[in-house]
């Protein structure tokens, strides 16, 4: 019980490091549903190095995505860079 109240913390705590506008502009319906909840834990705990590999996905996915969801990844991408920046990150 207790780590998923730290987790639920966490989650709560990244979701208002980074601005609504990114957040709201991905469409999160055409992700894995645990992925939000990955960044969000991610910037919680401002871990860079999760970040990054997030990020490097989400680029390396976007045509992809792009051809399976007609969406591609750009919106992801803006707000995983501006959680690294919140974060701190380099």
């Amino acid at each position: 019980m207790r780590s998923l109240r730290a987790g639920v913390l966490a989650i709560a705590a990244g979701m208002t490091l980074v601005s609504c506008a990114n957040a709201v502009a991905v469409r999160w319906a055409t992700y894995d549903p645990a992925l939000r909840a990955r960044i969000d834990a991610a910037i919680a705990t401002k871990a860079c190095p999760s970040l990054q590999k997030l990020l490097d996905s989400a680029k390396q996915t976007s045509g992809e995505h792009g051809r399976a969801t007609g969406y591609r990844n750009d919106n992801l991408v803006a707000f995983i860079e501006e959680a690294q920046a919140k974060a701190g990150c380099p």
